[in-house]
């Protein structure tokens, strides 16, 4: 192969590579978090969703973001997806309760955000972009809340 050969080859590829759209290589921004916002049952408790925990507004008192401080030492939180059968488990033995998350989760997966705080623990199951239900459960008691946004 002569320098040429080389050369001429060269910059072919620079060219090719010069080409390629730059949406490609671009790294996508990541997905806005669904439950961003704030949230509020009818009994106008709130709540507010950061990326590493929530924030509870009660009517007439400070917001108070949950953390291992208030919660004696024991908390963790993340977002993800369950499926409904696991969440269904979280009514444990309580048939009333499962009944009614039965009627509720008619879709085969949700979006989730887990919280653990002290001995007892919320999932907060997104149904849809305005409404979500929150699974308080503690050993094998667990209770239904609803929640929604503007």
């Amino acid at each position: 192969m002569t320098g040429f050969d080389t050369a001429w080859r060269r910059l072919a590829a620079a060219a090719l590579i010069a080409t390629m759209p730059m949406a490609c290589t671009a790294l996508a921004p990541p997905p806005a978090n669904p439950f961003d916002g704030p949230w509020s049952t009818s009994e106008r408790k709130q709540i507010s969703f950061r990326p590493e925990t929530v924030v509870f507004n009660p009517p007439g008192q400070p917001a108070t973001p949950l953390s291992a401080e208030t919660c004696s030492g024991k908390f963790r939180f993340a977002y993800s997806r369950q499926s409904r059968d696991a969440l269904l488990t979280l009514a444990g033995r309580q048939a009333d309760l499962r009944r009614r998350l039965t009627d509720l989760l008619v879709q085969p997966e949700y979006p989730v955000a887990q919280m653990t705080c002290g001995e007892g623990g919320t999932t907060y199951v997104m149904l849809g972009d305005k409404e979500l239900v929150a699974i308080h459960h503690d050993l094998d008691i667990a209770g239904v809340e609803r929640w929604s946004r503007p």
